[in-house]
């Protein structure tokens, strides 16, 4: 019986790993697709030439971009620095978790959503009509004309809550 020492085994593993790895790269490097096309039009996906109709697939080699380091979100509070004459300490904004400019572009876009939720609140009011919109002409059975009617009501209300919740968020954008 042939026995290896602990330094003998993990040599042996070492040039055995080694080994496989060069042979799998070396495998999947000289790796070509084709792509065959059958005398029915059907297109298959190879990787050995099946003859007639097969033509090499020419396949860009796949790019690798790092991601920039990430900043820790949590900094130690060192952040304060001493105010200009009166003494009093002020927050370093630079360490915020939106900056100044990002926070402008925030609240011009909700602003925007805001304007527009109250436009289309403003049209729904229109239609609904204080709960008699006028009747469609697809609306010949009743029961349609009330579940258009519901559903006006409804989008209403969700509208006037989404104007509430862009609200509070403006605000607290503000502050």
């Amino acid at each position: 019986m042939f026995r290896l020492s602990n330094l003998n085994a993990q040599v042996l593993c070492y040039w055995t790993g080694l080994v496989l790895v060069c042979a799998c790269n070396s495998a999947l490097a000289g790796t070509e697709m084709y792509v065959c096309t059958g005398k029915d039009g059907v297109r298959t996906y190879q990787n050995s030439d099946g003859g007639a109709g097969c033509v090499p697939l020419n396949l860009n080699p796949i790019t690798v971009v790092p991601s920039p380091p990430s900043r820790p979100l949590n900094k130690p509070q060192s952040a304060v620095r001493s105010g200009t004459g009166s003494g009093d300490a002020k927050y370093d904004q630079s360490n915020d978790y939106l900056s100044y400019d990002a926070k402008a572009d925030r609240l011009k876009i909700l602003q925007e959503e805001l304007r527009l939720e109250e436009s289309k609140l403003d049209g729904l009011k229109n239609e609904y009509k204080d709960g008699h919109p006028d009747r469609l002409g697809s609306e010949r059975n009743y029961q349609k004309y009330l579940d258009r009617t519901a559903q006006l009501k409804d989008q209403i209300s969700t509208s006037q809550e989404n104007i509430s919740v862009i609200k509070k968020e403006i605000e607290r954008m503000q502050k």
